[in-house]
């Protein structure tokens, strides 16, 4: 029940989060935009409750050039509310809050910019905006974007939107809305899903569409009444133009005539400049003559006057050098003479004190030695020693002799001597002081004479420095008196170029102003005959404009509407299919699964009502009736089952449903799972589990409770014994043995367990292999689609719009890029295709430029018989999946549309494999005739074999060409795809161990009651003498006979069974692999035998551990 309960909980879920969020019932868009008077006529509409117009508009963003849709946010606005996941929404102009999609996610943060780009070179957005860049402020989530699959188709780039982004309506530059939403009363309280509120979503978009359309014509009619207007507007405004060219043709004659006048008067006063300019260039030579004549005087006498101050100069030094020489002398002999005079000095001080000194040595050498002591005081000694200490004879002083001779070491004539030498230098020192004396005096004398020589030098020079300033102040004056009459030469020149400076800038005045006329008069000339000549090329496009509006006003059509509705979505339909896909599993499985429990809970209870026979048959001899007895094993089997139906309801209801939904939001991008109690499917389950429980009691019981009680106490006869079919074939019966005998004997002697055991074996079995079938086949889906079928490593859309440089670059980037194999030029664009039993599906039209190689990246065979395809002109080559639901075989014709609502038919050529999405495959010449034309080749397919850090290497250098808009790497898109189908991998695994739980308690229990009811057999081969071991052979050859058998039959059952299943769980948009692989049927028969062996290994157990003499006893 929990599989049951998953898909309404889903879409109670989603039903709860577009209520929450107000979603819009009805989406109005219309080929020519929405102008007030339509909204008017929606809001009018009698249910209607709410009404919001907006704008959208498709565009690249970022340097990923991401393909999102803009769209316009108000504050006030009530309907679409986003769900804020981080940041905030747009407050301000300039603010972008984006789509919370992953991919968005990791490519830009909050407070990034975002700049907006058109997918054409000719498309200007400042027509459709008045911001081109945005910060950043937050991610949203919006409910009209639920899945995170797709965010649907778009007409630029490569046909698909990758995220949606919300900006302020302010930031829109359009004149018309783009959208208009509105949700109708009553229908909020209705579910989303349910068949009354997609039949009033129906019936309110046919009135509305019926509205709409009946406005159509006075739309039409407003419009051309406005064009025809601005036809008029325009062809006056081409009229006045015309005049305004006259006009300034005229006001340009006019200005050339002036023009030439003032260039006459110019030239004129010209030739008069010239003459007054000779005669000042006359009058000037004049003046520089007579100035040079007047500087050449000067510059002689100065030169006179400089050579006689130069020599004074020359005097002045050799004087000035002689007095400093004298003085210096006088100086020096001055100095001279003082130190003579200071040694004189000294020299005689030295004398007088040497001679006192001399008597007092005399004085002391005339004492004997020994008694200078006794004469001469010691004070007297000592102080005459003192005095002798400063006289220095070569090294030692006359106080060392004196102390010598004291002591008797030095003789007295040795100090005699050594007196008459001190004497005799003194007497010649001064004799060189009196000679020294002699020098200074005539040296003096000479300095006398010098001085004189000099101060009559000094007169000398006075009297000429007198006569040379004499001579200079008369030059100053005659040089006063030139320079004076130059000067007022000068001044009388300089007035004549001044006046004829101020006629020349007086004339160039008035030449800059007329040449500024004549360069304005040239600009305006030439500005004339450039406008004039592209106002002529204006006006004839204008007028070829007015004439081509003037048809296309006659060829207007009025304008179409498309409203949609919820169910429009192809988002919202695959939501609802794949609910209904677990729904759908919900009817298979349980019901295999309620099968299998209801034949081991009939064989259980029918056991435990047999084994208790005598119990009944006392009950019934004491007197209870037959209710009585039977309410015993009612209530046991009630309650058994009420038990297993609670504790299956809390896991249906709430784990079952929470794993499997969170395992869909790989897909979605949904909140919590609302979780339901659904009475109708407990009240089902509920009795089912009471019909397999209690019914069979009841059955059970109906015989024996007719039995005598008698009857009841006494063990059951046994059933007699039949010859089996096997012993009918002689030459194989008697070549088995005993115990194969024996076993076959036991396997069709019990029949009804036999069979209980092979059908719930074969209904497990079944179970395993179809899970295992269903998850091979999901997890080969990617292999087969992007290894098999598509063979290429990367998809280029480009801008077929782009400039022949962006192309050149592109190409020679593409040539040169290092790890490139293959590359593969196609057109490729999306189309719908609808049918009336089926929903419309989206369909891409792939054309090869080179048919030859496109095989090479993907492959055209058909799946069963691996014919290959080539592209001819016969027709196109459709998919296999959409071939089956539209019921397209070779030699149809289909009918495809684009996105402006353009119908196109085609032939079917031939049916190709493909697994995820619908191509339609077809060669040029297919494509020109049946569709366009016109054919821009927009995408290239890349083959590689390099890592995932070369793909990072090439798409950042790629993305800055100016003709790449987007490129995706098929290992990127192979692991999206898988992350998708991990949701319903994640079913089929819990499925699978469902069914593998169910294979061993139905092999336990079939075991266990095989051995409870075969006791006492068992017992007496004991007694027999068997060994443990082969007791237990004993059971388990039956047992492997069983499953096998239940093996092989679940085997075929889990073919049927794989097929339907994934018939039923097959969506529009993909096919599964129809084969079982070989290892279903391996794991299946391995998991069946594991748990055979395991559930025997434990019966071995407990096959050892009976009581043989109990078990034998046990019927009395």
């Amino acid at each position: 029940m929990g599989l049951q309960a998953t898909g309404p909980n889903m879409l109670t879920t989603v039903d709860d989060y577009f209520d929450r969020q107000k979603l819009y019932d009805i989406h109005v868009q219309s080929t020519l935009g929405i102008e007030d008077e339509e909204v008017a006529l929606l809001t009018n509409y009698s249910d209607v409750e709410l009404i919001e117009p907006g704008y959208s508009q498709d565009v690249l963003i970022g340097d990923a050039r991401h393909v999102v849709k803009l769209i316009s946010y108000h504050p006030d606005h009530k309907l679409n509310q986003y769900l804020i996941e981080s940041g905030r929404l747009p407050e301000k102009s300039g603010e972008i809050a984006l789509d919370a999609r992953e991919m968005i996610k990791n490519h830009y943060q909050i407070g990034d910019k975002v700049t907006l780009f058109a997918d054409r070179d000719d498309t200007d957005l400042s027509d459709q905006f008045n911001e081109i860049e945005f910060e950043v402020v937050g991610f949203v989530n919006s409910p009209r974007f639920f899945t995170n699959e797709s965010r649907g188709q778009t007409s630029i780039a490569g046909g698909q939107l990758d995220a949606f982004g919300v900006i302020l309506e302010e930031d829109f530059n359009l004149p018309v809305y783009t959208d208009v939403f509105a949700t109708f009363q009553g229908l909020r309280e209705l579910d989303t899903f349910n068949d009354e509120y997609q039949h009033k979503s129906r019936e309110h978009k046919a009135n509305i569409e019926q509205i709409l359309n009946d406005y159509g014509p006075e739309r039409l009619s407003s419009i051309r009444s406005e064009a025809e207007e601005e036809i008029s507007d325009a062809e006056v405004k081409i009229a006045d133009g015309r005049e305004e060219l006259n006009e300034a043709r005229e006001k340009l004659d006019k200005a050339r005539a002036e023009l030439d006048d003032g260039q006459e008067a110019i030239r004129d006063a010209r030739r008069k400049l010239e003459k007054g300019y000779q005669e000042l260039i006359d009058g000037e030579s004049e003046y520089k003559k007579g100035l040079a004549k007047f500087e050449a005087e000067i510059a002689d006498a100065e030169a006179q006057l400089e050579a006689g101050r130069k020599q004074l100069e020359v005097e002045a030094d050799q004087l000035e050098k002689g007095f400093a020489e004298l003085e210096a002398g006088e100086v020096e002999l001055n100095r001279s003479a003082e130190e003579i005079a200071n040694q004189r000095e000294s020299l005689i001080g030295k004398q007088t004190d040497f001679t006192k000194l001399s008597e007092g040595i005399a004085d002391l050498l005339k004492i004997p030695r020994q008694l200078i002591s006794v004469f001469i005081p010691e004070k007297e000694l000592a102080q005459l020693l003192s005095e002798t200490e400063a006289i220095d004879l070569n090294g030692q002083t006359l106080a060392d002799l004196l102390s010598g001779y004291i002591a008797g070491e030095v003789p007295a004539d040795t100090i005699r001597q050594t007196l008459d030498q001190l004497e005799a230098e003194l007497e010649a020192g001064l004799q060189q002081l009196n000679e020294a004396e002699q020098e200074i005096e005539k040296r003096r004398s000479e300095l006398e004479v010098g001085k004189a020589e000099l101060e009559a030098g000094q007169m000398k020079f006075d009297e000429a420095r007198a006569e040379l300033d004499k001579q200079t102040d008369l030059l100053a004056q005659e040089r006063a008196n030139a320079e004076a009459e130059l000067a007022q030469a000068r001044r009388d020149l300089d007035q004549g170029w001044q006046e004829y400076n101020e006629a020349v800038d007086l004339l160039e005045e008035q030449a800059n102003q007329l040449a500024e006329a004549e360069a304005e008069y040239a600009d305006g000339l030439t500005t004339f005959e450039k406008e004039n000549k592209d106002a002529l090329e204006e006006i004839e496009e204008a007028e070829a404009d007015i004439a081509k509006a003037r048809e296309e006003l006659a060829d207007l059509e009025e304008p179409t509407y498309y409203p949609f509705i919820r169910e429009d979505q192809t988002q919202f339909v695959q939501f609802e299919e794949n609910a209904s896909l677990l729904s759908k599993l919900a009817k298979i499985f349980p019901a295999v699964f309620f099968a299998v429990a209801a034949l081991v809970t009939l064989t259980t209870i029918t056991r435990m009502i047999e084994e208790q026979r005598g119990e009944i048959g006392i009950l019934k001899a004491l007197g209870y009736s037959n209710l009585e007895i039977s309410l015993k094993y009612y209530v046991y089997a009630l309650s058994a089952s009420l038990l297993g139906v609670v504790f299956g309801l809390v896991i249906g209801y709430t784990a079952l449903p929470i794993i499997i939904f969170d395992a869909y939001g790989i897909m979605y991008n949904l909140p919590e799972l609302i979780l339901t109690n659904y009475w109708l499917y407990t009240l089902i389950a509920a009795a089912i589990a009471l019909l397999s429980t209690v019914v069979t009691a009841w059955f059970v019981l109906r015989s024996d409770l007719k039995s005598q009680a008698a009857v009841l106490m006494r063990p059951k006869a046994p059933k007699i014994g039949k010859r089996i079919l096997l012993e009918r074939i002689t030459p194989i019966w008697n070549r088995l043995d005993f115990i194969k005998k024996v076993t076959a004997r036991n396997l069709f002697r019990y029949k009804q367990r036999m069979l209980m055991t092979i059908l719930g074996i074969a209904g497990c079995a079944a179970l395993i292999i179809t899970g295992f079938g269903i998850k091979g086949a999901v997890e080969g889906l990617v292999d087969l689609q992007f290894g098999r079928v598509m063979k290429y490593d990367a998809v280029i859309i480009l801008d077929d719009g782009a400039d022949e440089e962006a192309e050149i670059s592109y190409q020679a980037f593409v040539d040169s890029y290092k790890g490139i194999e293959q590359i593969s030029t196609v057109f490729q664009q999306q189309f719908e295709i609808s049918h009336p039993d089926q929903l419309t599906q989206d369909i891409t039209v792939m054309v090869p430029e080179d048919e030859k190689s496109f095989t090479d990246f993907i492959q055209l065979k058909d799946r069963t018989s691996d014919q290959t395809y080539q592209l001819t002109d016969d027709g196109a080559i459709v998919t296999e999946r959409l071939a089956d639901l539209f019921d397209i075989v070779v030699g149809d014709i289909i009918t495809i549309t684009d996105s402006g609502n353009q119908s196109y038919e085609l032939e079917i050529s031939a049916i190709t494999e493909n697994y995820v999405g619908h191509y339609l495959f077809m060669n040029e010449a297919v494509y020109r005739s049946a569709i366009d034309d016109e054919l821009n080749y927009n995408v290239n397919l890349l083959k590689h074999n390099q890592d995932e850090n070369w793909e990072e290497a090439f798409s950042e250098q790629l993305m800055k060409e100016d003709q790449v808009i987007n490129v995706t790497f098929i290992a990127s898109m192979t692991e999206a795809f898988r992350d998708s189908m991990e949701s319903l991998n994640v079913v089929v695994v819990v499925l699978i161990f469902a069914a593998a739980g169910l294979a061993f308690v139905v092999l336990y229990n079939l075991t266990n009651i095989n051995i409870s009811e075969r006791i006492r057999e068992l017992s007496t081969i004991k007694v027999l003498g068997f060994y443990d071991n082969e007791v237990t052979m004993y059971i388990y050859r039956e047992n492997i006979m069983l499953t096998v058998m239940g093996i092989l039959t679940g085997s075929i059952f889990g073919r049927l069974l794989f097929t339907f299943v994934l018939d039923t769980i097959t969506q529009d948009g993909q096919m599964f692999d129809p084969s079982l692989h070989w290892t279903s049927y391996l794991y299946a028969g391995l998991l069946t035998f594991f748990f055979s062996t395991f559930v025997m290994w434990m019966m071995h157990h407990k096959l050892k551990r009976i009581d043989m003499i109990e078990a034998l006893k046990s019927n009395e």
